[in-house]
């Protein structure tokens, strides 16, 4: 029993690790807004409260160390709805991002306009939190940065960039090795009980 017991271990640690290593870590790609018909509302751009990506394209422009998300550069995002108003962002009234990569199928729920930027002329950085669920990641916290400019002030073309991240979730491994862990200081806790009990039997 002593000998069965690790060796279940190392079997269940090595198939899921190996299995599911490339999912675990974290969210971590940028993309571009590809389109002319971008526009924000009032003009000009630092003073806007929505801005519209309706009839552009969401591009996966790069991915970070770690990306677990299954995009890779060039895929698309779908966003929904692409009129974002700033004030109106909630958990009733979500800004949903999805996409299918090779771990299937994301969403992304964003409920919160945690921060918005109008520090620079023709320019907004805006930021939405929320929680991601697909492949490893289920309810992880999530943070979608917009990047808007306007070179050369109301009525030129808006441009738009921007990040998305996660938490950091455990590898598989370590989460087998905390189930592993915890049932040994049970087991441990259940022989110590037996044994106290067999002393006050004696």
């Amino acid at each position: 029993m002593k000998i069965i017991v690790p060796a279940l271990a190392a079997v269940l640690l090595g198939t899921i690790g190996a299995s599911s290593a490339a999912q675990a870590g974290r969210i971590d790609f940028s993309f571009v807004a590809l389109g002319s018909g971008i526009s924000a509302a009032p003009e000009p751009l630092q003073d806007a409260t929505s801005l519209n990506l309706d009839g552009s394209v969401i591009v996966v422009s790069g991915l970070g160390v770690g990306d677990g998300s299954g995009l890779a550069p060039a895929n698309t995002i779908a966003v929904s709805p692409t009129d974002i108003v700033f004030g109106d962002v909630s958990a009733a009234d979500p800004v949903t991002k999805s996409w299918t990569g090779t771990f299937g199928a994301f969403t992304e729920t964003l409920t919160a306009v945690s921060l918005i930027d109008r520090g620079s002329p023709n320019a907004l950085t805006v930021e939405l939190t929320g929680t991601v669920t697909g492949g490893s990641f289920h309810g992880v916290p999530v943070t979608m940065i917009i990047d808007a400019t306007q070179s050369g002030g109301p009525g030129n073309v808006i441009s738009v960039s921007g990040s998305n991240s996660s938490s950091v979730i455990p590898e598989p491994s370590t989460w087998v090795m905390m189930v592993l862990g915890f049932a040994g200081l049970g087991y441990a806790a259940v022989r110590r009980s037996s044994k106290n009990r067999s002393a006050f039997a004696v």
